[in-house]
Formats: C-alpha cells, structure tokens, sequence
C-alpha cells in the first residue's frame, strides 16, 4: 500500500501476487478488457454497485483530499442505468513490465435521466493494480468534466516512452521518483507550471486533463494551453508508487492555487536512461481553500 511520501515511494513486490505473471502484452489485452467489463457491468448494476465490484477494498478518491473510495460509494444510493446513464471506453494506457500497475484513460459520458438533463461528457483516468489473485482492480479514479466528447485514435492504444526501462528490478527506482517528484513541484514553485512542465511532460502521448477544459496531449499542447492559462500551483506530494519492475509510477498530491486548493494524480514512466517521464496529469475540480467535501 501506497505510504506518506515523506517516509518513502513505494515499490510494489512482484512476490505478493499469488498467480503466474501473464506477459506484458497479455497483461495490457487483459486490463483493457478488464476496463470494458467494467463499463459493461455499470450498463448492468448502475454505477454505485459497479463501482463497488471493480475497485480495490483499499481504493482512494480525491476529493480533492484523499479518502476512502469504497467507504463514500457505499454512503451513495443505488441507482439504475436507465435513471443514472455512465459509459465510458479505455482507448489509451499502458502496464508496466512487471504487470502489477496500469493505467487506463478514455472519454465518458454521463446522462441523468431522472432529472432530464442533457449529456455530460468526460475524460476519465484510473489507476489499476493487479491483486494477489491475478485479478485487475482499480486503486483511484479521477476524472474531468469536458465540453464536447474528448477526441482520442482509433482503437486501443499504447503510451509509453519511445525507448521505456526494460532493465528489470530496481531498488534506486522510489528514489528516482522522488526526485523528480520533489524537482518538478519546486520548479512549479520557482518558474511556473509551463515552464515545469515543459521539462518533464513525454514529447508524444502525454497527457494533461483539466477541469472544463479539452485534454491536452503532447509536449507542445500541453505547454502552450498552460502558458496561456497563468494559473500558479504550490503543489505537494502525498503518496507514491513505483511498480517492481520500476518502469511505471503514479502519485497524488494537493495544491493551493491562488485562493482555491485541489488534488492531482500523476503518471510517470521510466526510459532506458532511467529518466522518469510524466506521461499524465490529472487535477479534479478545485474548491475554496478553507472548504472541504
């Protein structure tokens, strides 16, 4: 389980899971199906009990604090697909070599029947891991309100760096992270948030989600639509972890932004250099500083 970020990144322990490891091609084919499953089964069960089946006992919502995302669903009334319309599609993500982390993004829309409301649509992202039972779970979903249905290729696809760490386990990787971690919020601090991210954001497939915005993808969208923005962060890290093969990373963290303050969720993925590139950046609705949810 993800730890304080001051105390250390987490790596994951291949050696917990109970099930002979799938390659990482199967690994990726079968969180994808995973994910449409799930998203059949919300079509099924409405979204609180779909929900329920298919996140992890010990999931995390950012709200934008963290808290415990089974214990707020099941404070949710049950509702219908026909009342309460989700549906929502994985078309780009990745695993990491050990097959015990992915991500998973796509566009969502929602409807709410009952009230007569128009469609919503959305730009969702999730973390996954695998259990000790070989099954595929979601530890935290975040997701981001759009104007119109959020553009993405055809299919499926694979977003990793263009030459990713395929040198297996190793115990530098949480350190490594936390670097660049702890690089990236003090440059957002010193120089700004396109400028920090101009250094660390993939030049092809990353992605950056904002709240009412069109997401982002690519270094130069992603620094271009920051610059005009002018939003200043003072962002800190909560938690982190690194998968066992140290090639895939996710953390979370808060931010005081003017006078609102939010949450974000970073992807991160390793190249054969070892350098930690962030492949995607969430950040959910933001609220007034001294308010909570």
């Amino acid at each position: 389980m993800a730890k304080r970020f001051a105390i250390s990144v987490v790596l994951l322990t291949v050696g917990r899971l109970g099930q002979p490891a799938p390659s990482r091609a199967d690994a990726l084919r079968q969180l994808v199906e995973t994910e449409r499953q799930f998203a059949r089964t919300a079509t099924e069960t409405g979204i609180r009990d779909s929900f329920l089946e298919f996140f992890a006992p010990n999931a995390v919502a950012l709200v934008p604090d963290p808290q415990p995302a089974v214990e707020r669903l099941r404070a949710r009334p049950s509702r219908s697909f026909a009342d309460a319309e989700l549906t929502w599609e994985p078309r780009a993500g990745d695993v990491a070599a050990g097959v015990d982390l992915g991500w998973m993004t796509g566009p969502s829309t929602y409807v709410d029947h009952a009230a007569g409301a128009p469609p919503s649509y959305g730009n969702y992202l999730s973390i996954w891991r695998r259990q000790a039972d070989g099954v595929w779970r979601v530890y935290l979903d975040i997701g981001t309100t759009v104007p119109q249905p959020a553009p993405f290729a055809p299919g499926f696809s694979a977003v990793r760096p263009a030459r990713p760490w395929a040198r297996g386990r190793d115990r530098d990787a949480p350190r490594s992270l936390a670097v660049a971690e702890r690089t990236l919020n003090a440059r957002i601090l010193a120089i700004g948030l396109a400028r920090a991210y101009g250094s660390v954001v993939a030049p092809v497939g990353s992605r950056l989600h904002r709240q009412g915005a069109m997401p982002q993808v690519g270094r130069d969208a992603i620094v271009a639509w920051l610059q005009k923005q002018g939003a200043r962060w003072a962002p800190r890290t909560l938690a982190a972890e690194v998968a066992s093969s140290g090639d895939l990373a996710y953390s979370y963290g808060a931010y005081i932004s003017d006078r609102n303050r939010g949450g974000y969720v970073r992807v991160w993925a390793r190249d054969a250099t070892g350098r930690w590139w962030l492949m995607a950046d969430v950040a959910p609705p933001e609220q007034p500083a001294n308010g909570r949810q």
